[in-house]
């Protein structure tokens, strides 16, 4: 009742003066210094759905004032401009006030609850003694820090059911209020919705009843005309309204007044009459023998309709008079006629008391406030007002104590607080933002910044994200660091509280980490801009006089070379963007920066970044992450990087190394990530520089003891992979670092890896596959490595055998160094006699991938990772594809070790099954190799054709022959130094050399005859019977694959034959007729011929006949061309 009907009907009225205003200002005030009446009446009123929210319209009320919101000309003549500004600062001091005691008493409520909170709060004030120990931050930030922390412990726990189900009646009141504005906008729609949530029923009471709740802001136009249709459902529900009204006893005039307070008329006549005519019946019913019939109260209610408009609308000048009205209604009553006192008496009661709505006297109650001329009126139009707030007060008061007995909720748990908040964060951001924009008053900055940091604590200690990121983004912005504007003193203030938030919320701003972070980034360019250090950027300009123009055209966002432009990242909303600074943008940048450097403690920032150390798991993942996007936008710019956060990056992760593996695992993922993104920079200095930063960090980590069975090492050594292997924009200068640093560590704190020899091992093996020109140096440090590890401490070999195989089988391959691939087979041949000492314990079983592509025998199937073969395979599959080397040294020394080894070592350690798999995934593949190499260049396939340069395909040609009579050669000397052992594959042998033989190369086929003529001078003396029926029988087969039998015979059965002989046929046939043409062709030009000659013969003798001797002559002339 004080609140809604008097203090807040006072505030929002135009009429009363500033000192009612200020007086009720000051009792908000008292009110919000105790937070359990605000949250009290929270609870109590805007948590019921039958209530009205006390305190969200107590907030906006106050949120408008300070604001300004209300009209200047309802105040005109009653406050001055100075009193207004009065009164926006008391107002602004009762919000802030209100969030401080909030803050305040969730501390105090939390320390009441201590005892019960076993490990939350005993984790609580640990965390709370943290924070209390910090320096530079005022002794408000660690009140409010130490309040704010009670509040986690609250928020921790689980919800008490009491505030559980508070906080689903406000969420079954706000389902509510969204069921009405659906109404309001269409009825159809609002009651499906109302009906689906709860609120109605099908029945049509059920709709009236809720018409008649005057309190919920349905809109009446909307009832009148959803009452006024002409359906089944909406006049049932009028007739449920009138119904449940009681007309009995009452004039005709209060009756109709009382049944138009709850809808508006609607404008169509039908609608009019279907609800008087109910409304006539229903009076008629309650008042019996008033009216001789409910045609009487019918007439006489339009009548009192058509007075209303008549008397009270300031459009008609000629009002009706009282003998008109009464004479309009004479004969009315069954033919007789009303007395005409009772008609008078509603003629009096209409004028002086209009039928309108409570929102219609309202609107004219506002309309007459502005109008008002002078400081007597608006007294007047007052002294009105409060004569209907004790009116309404009486009634209200009434109506509570008919009530009866209402259960209260008393305020007593801290998780009140983050359900009230939600209702009243955004009338505190709009007031707090608009304030903070528009004022420049030292008392008023300090409230709103004041008001800022409370609503952060709150938001950010019950997770609240997006109120959170709201409250801190709109505090960023106002520190002018993200654009480039005149800082002010409020601007500097904002900024020294953003700061302050950083150091006492740390651990709850999740996400909003990333204003901050980069409102600093751009707080420390301006230091160093105000103390005229170089920027960074100028410390890593590349030297462009060996760049190509071609290169430093390809540069995204490069300034053009000579005239750099000085750039800048802009942030706006949640998105930023390149800029260049004008002239006009430096001198403001360089003013700005000499304010930020007179004002502004840089150690605050490093206060910040060293505190990192005692945020929580989830903090410090956060904190890094957005640490992280903004170091990215910082070298965004190639030829103008920052390395700021970079560098901040690398002593956050100094200071947190100490923190449980699990938690720095989730930290270094990200950090990982990020260098080796750094790492592909196109500025080389800032690659180099990141790639140093890695290498100091692993330093420091590898100082730390692992234990068995943990990958924490190889985890961290994981970005220096990256760049080798996954980083497509790394060069060749970047990967060289890599290796040197790599050694560097291995060097320094070898005697500490343990899992991270893995990772080292596959920069050894990404090394070896990057050889080219000028990484000879590369090779050199990767390979000295491989060496080291293998020549003195052959252990850490052993534990990473596969990599350190995989790793060595690179080398060999590689071109660039022929010494590098010699020396890598020796280690090969090395570890091959490692496996086969009886004494040495057994390596790390390999992955199953070692083993792919060969079949396992069915009795180790599923133990593959056990096989013998497991490690072996790797080793001979490796020296067999060296054999294919095109290098001659390379070449004889793997295919010496490949069959030394088998044959030196096979015996030892292979099994049946074992020189199965040997044969199949070693030897036949070896062979394989040789035969390709040996076919035509046409012939092999493309991009084995393309993966090879001229002359190596030469040299590939050159060798083949040799290197197939060799590799036989040592096949049939292992078959007969283990004959008795491997008469099992004689089969396989001889399919081998007899596929050398049927090989279309002819040099091939030679060296597989003379193959087989060794094999069988060596192994024949010792062959079994049934060995030897299986080489005759393989000899039989060659000569009948030799035999030109396919010539002697022709199949005709053959579909493909009897299509040869009817093409045969064809063309045959074609060629007898082409001759026959040809031939008769030739005599017929014969004939020609002999003819044309005997004619001119017989003209020339004709013509020489006194010449004989030269007739004769010509004669003969003609016979020879005949």
């Amino acid at each position: 009742v004080f609140i809604e009907q008097i203090f807040l009907r006072i505030l929002e009225s135009g009429n009363s003066t500033f000192q009612h205003k200020s007086r009720v200002l000051n009792v908000f005030y008292k009110l919000c210094t105790d937070a359990t009446t605000a949250l009290e009446l929270f609870l109590n009123f805007d948590c019921d759905v039958d209530e009205k929210n006390i305190f969200e319209r107590t907030v906006d009320c106050l949120s408008k004032i300070a604001q300004g919101k209300y009209t200047a000309a309802e105040h005109a003549n009653v406050i001055q401009p100075h009193q207004e500004q009065e009164l926006k600062l008391l107002a602004l001091q009762a919000l802030v006030t209100l969030m401080g005691s909030i803050v305040d008493w969730a501390r105090r409520m939390t320390e009441d609850q201590k005892p019960t909170l076993g490990i939350l709060g005993s984790a609580g004030q640990a965390e709370d003694g943290n924070s209390s120990t910090r320096n530079g931050v005022d002794s408000d930030d660690d009140a409010r820090s130490e309040a704010a922390a009670s509040l986690a412990s609250g928020a921790a726990s689980a919800l008490p059911s009491a505030v559980s189900s508070l906080v689903e009646s406000k969420q079954r009141k706000l389902e509510l209020q969204i069921g009405v504005n659906k109404f309001n906008m269409k009825a159809k729609r609002g009651i499906e919705y109302l009906k689906l949530n709860g609120f109605l029923s099908d029945e049509p009471e059920a709709l009236a009843a809720l018409f008649k709740n005057k309190d919920l802001g349905l809109d009446k136009t909307v009832i009148g005309d959803f009452m006024g249709e002409d359906k089944p459902f909406n006049k049932q529900t009028l007739y449920a309204l009138v119904d449940g009204l009681d007309f009995k006893g009452q004039d005709l005039d209060s009756c109709l007044r009382n049944f138009l307070s709850f809808f508006r008329l609607p404008g169509e006549a039908q609608k009019i009459d279907r609800m008087m005519e109910k409304f006539a019946d229903k009076f008629c019913l309650d008042n019996p023998g008033r009216f001789a019939n409910a045609d009487c109260a019918f007439v006489l209610s339009f009548s009192l309709i058509m007075l209303q408009t008549d008397l009270h609308n300031p459009g008609i000048k000629n009002k009706m008079t009282k003998d008109e009205f009464v004479r309009n209604n004479r004969g009315i009553n069954d033919g007789q006629d009303i007395p005409r006192d009772y008609l008078e008496s509603l003629y009096d009661g209409v004028a002086t008391n209009r039928m309108s709505l409570k929102e219609d006297e309202e609107a004219r109650r506002r309309n007459e406030s502005t109008q008002a001329q002078g400081v007597a009126q608006k007294l007047e139009l007052f002294v009105k007002e409060t004569e209907n707030i004790v009116k309404n007060s009486e009634e209200m008061m009434k109506k509570v104590s008919r009530r009866g007995s209402v259960s209260y909720v008393t305020a007593d748990s801290a998780d009140h607080v983050k359900p009230l908040f939600e209702v009243a964060c955004w009338p505190y951001l709009a007031t707090l933002a608009v304030l903070l924009e528009m004022q420049d008053a030292e008392v008023s900055v300090g409230l709103c910044i004041e008001g800022f940091k409370h609503c952060i604590r709150i938001a950010a200690r019950f997770d609240m994200d997006t109120e959170r990121d709201a409250f801190v983004s709109s505090l960023a912005k106002f520190t002018y660091l993200t654009t480039i504007k005149e800082m002010k003193p409020k601007n500097i203030e904002c900024i020294k509280a953003l700061l302050a938030i950083g150091i006492s919320e740390g651990n709850n701003l999740g996400p909003s980490w990333q204003y901050v972070l980069i409102c600093i980034s751009q707080l420390e360019r301006l230091q160093l801009i105000g103390s005229k250090s170089k920027a960074d950027f100028q410390f890593f300009q590349e030297d462009e006089a060996g760049q190509s123009p071609s290169s430093m055209a390809s540069k995204p966002h490069a300034s053009t070379a000579g005239t750099q432009v000085i750039k800048r990242r802009a942030h706006g909303l949640g998105v930023s963007a390149l800029v260049a600074l004008g002239v006009d943008d430096r001198q403001t940048e360089l003013v700005n920066s000499e304010v930020v450097a007179a004002l502004i403690d840089s150690t605050q920032i490093d206060m910040l970044f060293n505190k990192s150390k005692d945020l929580n798991s989830n903090a410090i993942v956060h904190f890094v992450n957005q640490l992280c996007k903004v170091s990215k936008d910082e070298l965004a710019l190639v030829d103008q990087p920052r390395i700021f956060s970079l560098q901040k990056l690398v002593e956050v992760a100094d200071c947190n190394m100490s923190r449980m593996r699990v938690v720095w695992a989730r930290v270094w993922r990200s950090l990982s990530t990020h260098f080796a993104e750094v790492a592909s920079h196109q500025n080389l200095r800032v690659a180099i520089f990141a790639i140093d930063s890695l290498r100091q960090l692993s330093i420091k980590f590898l100082e730390k003891d692992e234990l068995s069975n943990y990958n924490f090492q190889a985890d961290f050594l994981k970005p220096f992979e990256l760049v080798m292997v996954s980083t497509p924009g790394a060069g060749k200068e970047v990967k060289g670092f890599i290796v040197e640093s790599i050694s560097f560590i291995t060097n320094k704190r070898g005697q500490n890896i343990k899992s991270g020899w893995k990772t080292v091992f596959h920069i050894c093996y990404a090394a070896a596959q990057e050889s080219g020109t000028g990484n000879e140096a590369t090779l050199d440090v990767a390979f000295s490595i491989l060496a080291k590890v293998t020549e003195h401490n052959y252990s850490l070999f052993v534990e990473n055998f596969t990599d350190g195989v995989r790793a060595l089988l690179a080398f060999g391959q590689c071109k660039a160094k022929l010494q590098l691939s010699l020396d890598a087979i020796s280690y090969l041949l090395k570890a091959a006699d490692y496996l086969a000492d009886p004494t040495s314990p057994d390596p790390p079983p390999p992955p199953s991938s070692s083993l792919s592509g060969v079949a396992a025998p069915a009795s180790t199937s599923g133990e593959g990772n056990s096989h013998p073969a497991a490690h072996w395979f790797p080793i001979l599959r490796g020296l067999s594809m060296l054999v294919s080397d095109p290098r001659r040294e390379v070449r004889q020394a793997a295919l010496n070790g490949v069959f030394d080894v088998l044959k030196d070592r096979g015996s030892q350690v292979f099994d049946e099954d074992t020189w199965r798999m040997v044969f199949n995934g070693v030897i036949k593949p070896l062979f394989d190799d040789i035969h390709h190499q040996l076919l035509p260049s046409d012939k092999q396939d493309s991009d084995a054709a393309n993966s090879r340069s001229d002359s190596w395909a030469g040299a590939s040609q050159s060798m083949g022959p040799a290197t197939c009579l060799e590799a036989l050669t040592q096949l049939n000397r292992l078959f007969e130094a283990h004959l008795d052992s491997l008469a099992f594959l004689l089969e396989d042998v001889l399919r081998l050399i007899q596929n050398c033989i049927q090989h279309e190369y002819e040099a091939l086929a030679r060296i597989g005859v003379e193959g087989l003529k060794q094999l069988l001078n060596g192994t024949g003396k010792k062959l079994k019977p049934e060995s030897w029926q299986k080489v005759t029988k393989s000899i039989l087969l060659l000569f009948r694959d030799s035999m030109p039998t396919k010539l002697m015979h022709v199949d005709i059965k053959a579909p493909c034959s009897v299509v040869v002989i009817v093409v045969v046929v064809v063309v045959l046939v074609v060629v007898v007729v082409v001759a026959a043409v040809v031939l008769v062709v030739v005599l017929v030009l014969a004939v020609l011929v002999v003819v044309v000659s005997c004619y001119c013969c017989c003209c020339c003798c004709r013509h020489f006949r006194a010449n004989r001797f030269a007739a004769s002559v010509l004669h003969l002339l003609c016979l020879l061309i005949t």
